[in-house]
């Protein structure tokens, strides 16, 4: 048995063992839910995060305010991890008026204080990918890079963004993508041994 392998199956010993439930093992899988969901709301009426407090939102409100996703995951239990792969799965609704009026949906990794900092709308971003499906269902994203920067600086929790390309299409409608909050359609952080 490897040296990764060793960890992976130490990890999910005691992550299996620990009463928190941020954290799953399966078999060599390791999957973490998150620490902090929000809906970021660039107007601070708080209406959005309102709407969408059974999920995350991202897209744009009838009046023409951006509005953005915020999932974080803690790192706390990861700092010995080997060679790794990591995804984040997001649970998606229908969302075809959404991407065709804003274009692409942009996953960044940022750094803040948290959901409620004031800068979490334009922090700059530190780690991009970008999804076109417009569909409902699961998207699965190779976050590889952005965990291990993220640990290599040790940080404590691994933020994501989510933004369209254009933060509005001044419409005066919502046009906004839901991803899953709840029990069973929560985004995960899914850590598997590398190559």
């Amino acid at each position: 048995m490897t040296g990764r392998w060793v960890v992976f199956l130490i990890l999910g010993v005691l992550l299996v063992g620990c009463s928190e439930p941020e954290a799953q093992a399966s078999g060599s899988e390791l999957a973490l839910t998150p620490s902090a969901l929000a809906t970021l709301d660039e107007a601070h009426t708080g209406l959005a995060a309102y709407y969408c407090r059974r999920v995350v939102c991202a897209g744009d409100d009838g009046q023409n305010h951006t509005v953005q996703g915020f999932v974080a995951f803690d790192l706390g239990r990861l700092r010995e991890l080997g060679s790794f792969q990591a995804s984040l799965r997001l649970y998606q609704g229908e969302a075809s008026r959404a991407y065709a009026r804003l274009g692409r949906l942009f996953i960044e990794r940022i750094r803040v204080e948290g959901p409620q900092d004031p800068t979490a709308l334009k922090a700059p971003a530190l780690f991009t990918l970008s999804n076109a499906a417009s569909g409902e269902g699961y998207l699965e994203l190779d976050v590889t890079a952005a965990l291990q920067e993220a640990l290599a600086e040790g940080e404590a929790s691994l933020q994501f963004r989510l933004r369209f390309e254009k933060p509005t299409d001044r419409n005066h409608q919502s046009d906004l993508a839901l991803f899953g909050a709840t029990e069973g359609h929560s985004p995960l952080l899914i850590i598997r041994p590398g190559p």
